[in-house]
């Protein structure tokens, strides 16, 4: 099930147009824009439910460069990133409970307001294959958006909130039940088809 949102689509759309408008004399430049991926680093935790928000990231940046492949590096060993036009691409190399120290070094780097980040994070209380938009809320339990909300002082970026929970267990597990289990094949569809909603909106103009 794929969800729009005339609220992600006014943020990406308002990012693209100052992405591509063309800067004449005396106009200011396009402000630089993070999308973050949330995630556990290593192998073991890859393709996992709760490196959603990462793999959704990576989906999203593969569509968006289309024949455009981006180049990732690293910085500093705490996040990588790759850059297309004033967008930059972050995945951070913390553990979850510790991305605010990424996304604080990223948003220093690339000298971004805080309202000017998204993050792609996985959400238990979400059905499978849907999403949903939050800002200036609370991290709701999360404790990769706490330890952003803690590192950033503010919660005024947007996330993008990626439903993990299977459909047939109708909030019968709890998260830690299920959140470290690897992807099914079903579920990984679920995803890219979400991926592709997402990257449409950014390319949209």
């Amino acid at each position: 099930m794929r969800q729009d949102s005339p609220e992600l689509r006014e943020v990406f759309e308002k990012k693209q147009s100052e992405l591509h408008s063309e800067n004449n004399a005396g106009e200011q430049p396009a402000r630089p824009f993070l999308a973050v991926g949330l995630g556990n680093p290593g192998a073991s935790y890859e393709n996992t439910y709760h490196n959603a928000g990462r793999i959704l990231l990576e989906s999203v940046a593969t569509i968006f460069s289309g024949s455009n492949a981006l180049t990732w590096k690293t910085y500093k060993r705490i996040f990588t990133y790759a850059q297309s036009g004033e967008l930059t691409f972050v995945e951070p190399m913390t553990f979850m409970n510790e991305s605010g120290r990424a996304v604080r070094e990223a948003v220093r780097k690339f000298n971004v307001a805080p309202e000017d980040v998204i993050i792609f994070h996985d959400d238990s209380d979400l059905p499978l294959g849907t999403w949903k938009i939050s800002r200036e809320r609370g991290a709701a339990g999360h404790h990769g958006v706490e330890s952003i909300i803690a590192a950033l002082g503010v919660n005024s970026f947007t996330r993008v909130r990626v439903g993990i929970r299977p459909k047939e267990e109708h909030g019968r597990k709890k998260a830690e039940e299920f959140v470290l289990k690897p992807i099914t094949k079903t579920a990984r569809v679920l995803l890219d088809g979400i991926s592709e909603d997402i990257a449409r909106k950014l390319t949209e103009r």
